[in-house]
């Protein structure tokens, strides 16, 4: 029997297999889209930061940045002149750039780094759950007679927003609005006497309507092309309870490469353009909708088969991208039966994500009214509010930091998540920030690293415990004891932050042991502890989820032996001890 059958093959699904690759789990992929029909369709194409992030804890950020192109930040156009812009390179991420990239490139990535094939064209036709397995019964093709039954622990709808596992399940629903206006999207090359700078997201809020122009790399990866949008009528909202979801591309009514340059010419303003070799040109429709959950018993949902919303800022393909980030690693726990309270643990990636796709739809959905409306309030919004209120840093910096999803946190209200101490010390649910250089205390076989090098591809919790400009690594046999009852869970980590560092050795009682080379580490300048928020003279122990974030936190007392009460306790919540 398989651990896990995934339902589609787009980014997300495909991110969700490489993470079941790398925690050691048998799982088969398939899509009802043959390859040839995906290649060349860019759809999709802006990573966020905190994507980019959670992929270089993957190891697969670096191949995306070799193919993608990095934009500057935001610039705003009126008929006449640019009103303002929002740079990204003050942001507190190793990526502070608009990233692009076409959407079947990150597929044929993520595709590349596969120990399975994905299985194509594959049709879910219907499944049955059982106590602990799902029956699914796939169609090969499009021979009604080659029918296949194939049993799995857990059934993964990535499969879009007409989900057949979304809807195999009665009353698992799809409510929303539907924005009754389609929209024009073209990748072409752009010529002129005067263009906007590319090496910015260019929206020009012209008198007869919105522009918005974004550079991305072509399907040589050599050149740059422009993704064109534009809205092609007035605005109305129809509230749908009956699943006619319209979002995505319109294959049944076409759109011409001049009909685009109509469009470009009434609304480019002071630029002068005309659009040439058009890679893709179509239709799409936009909805905004949430699943009424996002698992039922055995089966789960993710991305678009659980929430669709305006492409406006870009967060769609990143939203279903962390979906599976903080999904796989709670399916491989219970896989691996390392939890107390699999349930729970399950039930909290719906708990977890729906605060976030609910704020991300409010988010876009005002974004996309303020770009569609056409009326004397939201002209006067985009042509004087927004210039004036982007020359304030603050409200500047937040702009950036919305869009590239640096805010997004585990909500508080979770089950998961430790309580908040008194202290100053980094709060659980927090995203685990990274450091400067540490130096190993196994000097010999280890070189220097940042703390998200140390902790890279993690398929257990880490602890650690940092000191700061207090006690040692010997002072520190008592939590490294502790964890060697869950060394199947948690991976132990000892940081010295500030303190004279006597000798560059791993201390006796760990030199043996599985974890002990790569468990010690100096921070001679105390950065880390100054970002966790750790203060002089005392010590903390921060736990982390494989997915980067804090779940348990706590300051003590650095001149007295630490009391691991409560961390034992929390942790005998969360974990099976050995």
């Amino acid at each position: 029997m398989l651990d896990v059958l995934i339902c589609g093959a787009g980014p997300v699904g495909l991110f969700f297999a490489n993470l079941m690759d790398q925690f050691g789990h048998t799982y088969r992929i398939f899509d009802s889209d043959t390859l040839e029909g995906r290649l060349g369709q860019s759809r999709a194409l802006l990573l966020t930061a905190r994507s980019l992030e959670i992929m270089e804890d993957r190891g697969i950020a670096r191949e995306i940045l070799s193919h993608a192109l990095l934009s500057r930040g935001l610039r705003l156009h009126s008929d006449t002149k640019q009103l303002t812009q929002v740079e990204m390179r003050g942001l507190d991420t190793p990526y502070p750039h608009m990233t692009t990239l076409p959407q079947w490139r990150v597929e044929e990535t993520l595709l590349n780094r596969l120990s399975k094939k994905v299985e194509r064209p594959v049709t879910l036709l219907s499944y049955v759950q059982e106590s602990d397995h799902v029956v699914a019964k796939l169609q090969h093709g499009d021979d009604k007679d080659n029918v296949e039954e194939v049993k799995a622990k857990f059934l993964i709808g990535s499969d879009g927003v007409h989900s057949t596992v979304r809807k195999g399940t009665p009353g698992w629903t799809f409510d929303g609005v539907i924005m009754n206006v389609p929209f024009a999207l073209a990748d072409v090359t752009l010529t002129g006497d005067k263009l906007p700078d590319f090496r910015y997201f260019n929206f020009i809020d012209s008198k007869n309507g919105a522009l918005i122009i974004i550079p991305l790399p072509d399907k040589s990866g050599e050149k740059i092309i422009l993704r064109v949008i534009a809205s092609l009528g007035t605005l109305s909202e129809i509230k749908d309870t009956e699943g006619k979801v319209s979002q995505g591309i319109n294959k049944d009514d076409p759109f011409t490469l001049e009909e685009l340059q109509t469009l470009i010419d009434q609304r480019s303003g002071y630029f002068k353009m005309k659009a040439e070799n058009p890679q893709w040109i179509t239709k799409f429709g936009i909805n905004e909708r949430r699943a009424n959950g996002f698992r039922r018993g055995r089966c789960f949902i993710m991305g678009d088969a659980a929430h669709c919303h305006s492409p406006a800022g870009g967060q769609g393909m990143n939203l279903g991208l962390q979906d599976a980030y903080n999904m796989a690693w709670k399916i491989s726990s219970v896989l691996k039966n390392t939890v107390p309270n699999p349930e729970e643990l399950l039930d909290s990636y719906y708990e977890e994500r729906y605060p976030l796709v609910d704020t991300t739809i409010d988010g876009s959905g005002r974004m996309g009214r303020t770009v569609m409306q056409h009326t004397m309030l939201s002209s006067f919004m985009r042509s004087l509010v927004l210039p004036l209120a982007f020359t304030i840093p603050s409200i500047h910096d937040k702009v950036g930091f919305t869009l590239q999803q640096l805010w997004v946190t585990i909500p508080t209200s979770s089950a998961l998540l430790a309580k908040k101490s008194a202290s100053n010390i980094i709060e659980p649910g927090k995203f685990m920030p990274d450091s400067g250089i540490l130096n190993p205390k196994d000097i010999m076989n280890l070189s220097p690293q940042t703390i998200k090098s140390i902790l890279k591809k993690s398929n257990r919790y880490i602890a650690l415990l940092v000191w700061n400009h207090a006690g040692d690594d010997y002072t520190s046999a008592g939590f490294w004891n502790l964890l060697e009852t869950y060394k199947r869970s948690v991976r132990p980590i000892v940081i010295e932050s500030k303190n004279y560092i006597g000798r560059y050795r791993v201390p006796l009682y760990a030199r043996n042991h599985a974890d002990g080379k790569e468990g010690f580490w100096c921070d001679t300048r105390g950065q880390l502890a100054d970002l966790l928020g750790v203060e002089d003279n005392r010590a903390g122990i921060i736990l982390i989820r494989p997915d980067m974030y804090v779940t348990f936190s706590e300051s003590y007392d650095g001149q007295n032996e630490i009391p691991l009460e409560s961390f034992e306790k929390y942790l005998a919540s969360q974990l099976k001890s050995d």
